[in-house]
């Protein structure tokens, strides 16, 4: 598919480059941000990736759309290899105890698989942080195997706690808040996705990697009193 220039009200570009979520697919992507933020051109205010488009703010009385395309189709047409272009590996502990993991059992029979496995596929997998949304800092993650490409609930599920760690269509989330989902929830994250008191409030970035490590409940409790008074180290891993 041919990248596609899209209009997106009197401020914004969207540079749309497929239809389907793809890794590689997001790498351009990131590279192309990656351009775009490092050209600094004026009247650029932020890059937005998403899980298969580059949205650009830009202020209109700074530049012209018509401007702003003729300067980034060179872009698009030099894209080096910029794979991991910033990004970070993230070793986040998960605890699966029964409270915290309630569609655990669930998620496990619609992948015709015991819990045991589950949990060693969840801890397992190099979970692509595509984009964030929906709430601040909320990662959107895949890609799980084929068999757990579980459809969301026809009905959602009200007061999913801080944390929650939720999957669905073949894609995992971390709630950074208290939020309804139709999501289904395999367990819980200590470490919060969104504080306004760090120097960067969104944890993780698009392009980075969550490894998620296995932790019991008195580990969980230690890991988020550490958190409170901080002293829980809290940096990713350049990759």
């Amino acid at each position: 598919m041919a990248v596609r220039f899209l209009p997106s009200g009197d401020s914004g570009l969207t540079i749309e480059f497929g239809l389907h979520i793809d890794r590689n697919l997001s790498r351009q992507i990131m590279a192309l941000r990656a351009a775009v933020d490092d050209a600094k051109l004026v009247g650029v205010i932020e890059t937005v990736p998403t899980y298969r488009s580059l949205l650009v703010h830009y202020d209109p009385t700074l530049i012209r759309q018509a401007e702003l395309v003729a300067m980034i189709e060179p872009m698009i047409a030099h894209l080096g290899e910029q794979d991991g272009h910033g990004a970070r590996l993230w070793r986040l502990p998960i605890c699966f105890e029964a409270d915290f993991a309630t569609d655990l059992g669930h998620v496990a029979e619609f992948g015709q698989m015991d819990v045991a496995e589950l949990r060693t596929i969840l801890t397992g997998t190099d979970h692509f942080v595509y984009m964030l949304g929906f709430a601040p800092g909320m990662p959107y993650m895949g890609d799980l195997p084929s068999q757990l490409n579980i459809p969301r609930r026809k009905a959602p599920a009200l007061d999913i706690a801080k944390g929650s760690v939720l999957v669905a269509t073949g894609l995992t989330i971390i709630y950074p808040a208290v939020n309804p989902s139709g999501w289904h929830v395999v367990g819980r994250c200590p470490v919060p996705m969104f504080d306004l008191s760090r120097d960067e409030p969104a944890l993780l970035s698009p392009g980075d990697i969550v490894r998620f490590r296995d932790v019991g409940l008195s580990e969980f409790s230690e890991i988020a009193d550490r958190i409170e008074e901080g002293s829980y180290p809290l940096e990713g891993e350049n990759i």
